[in-house]
């Protein structure tokens, strides 16, 4: 197997989608900051790269987009599309069980927004960064936004006084969502 079988594989285990969800810290930023900006949203075309279990793609919808192409490479596609069929929004939410590198929308559609979670710990824990820049290379209209559209990582040298070695902290990343 190798190691893009393994990333996918690895995301097909509800634990870690269950740990995503309850953070609520994350999952309730992402929530206020389409809420709080819903000009960017409604009635808009959205990709939502690396979907999971679907709950920004679902955000989305209910703040009306008019249509969300949710594209999750792993199996948690299957559960993704029977959430979006709970929750009544199968003539919005379209689930594509993909790569996104390997996906091709109808007549070459392009999309007014994309959003994901594609940092996981301190930004880099995922590796999904290349895939969504390939996304907004491929799909994304010019005038299009991006969600988030930039982070940072803040880092401090400290001394550690039991081991006396200089570790580095990693401070929790800073988002860069748009706000109103």
């Amino acid at each position: 197997m190798d190691n893009n079988q393994e990333y996918f594989m690895s995301y097909e285990d509800l634990e870690i989608h269950r740990l995503m969800l309850e953070d609520t810290s994350r999952t309730e930023m992402y929530r206020k900051v389409i809420n709080d900006n819903r000009k960017y949203f409604n009635n808009k075309v959205i990709m939502d790269v690396g979907c999971g279990t679907g709950i920004l793609s679902l955000f989305c919808a209910q703040v009306g987009a008019k249509k969300v192409y949710a594209v999750e490479a792993s199996n948690i596609a299957n559960i993704a599309k029977e959430i979006v069929k709970e929750n009544n929004f199968v003539d919005i939410i379209e689930v594509i069980h993909s790569k996104v590198e390997d996906v091709v929308l109808p007549n070459n559609e392009k999309v007014d927004a994309i959003i994901s979670e594609w940092m996981g710990f301190y930004l880099l824990h995922e590796g999904m960064l290349d895939s969504v820049l390939a996304a907004r290379d491929k799909f994304l209209k010019k005038d299009g936004e991006m969600f988030p559209e930039s982070a940072a990582i803040y880092v401090a040298p400290l001394f550690h006084p039991y081991t006396k070695s200089g570790i580095i902290l990693m401070e929790h990343p800073c988002l860069h969502l748009l706000s109103t």
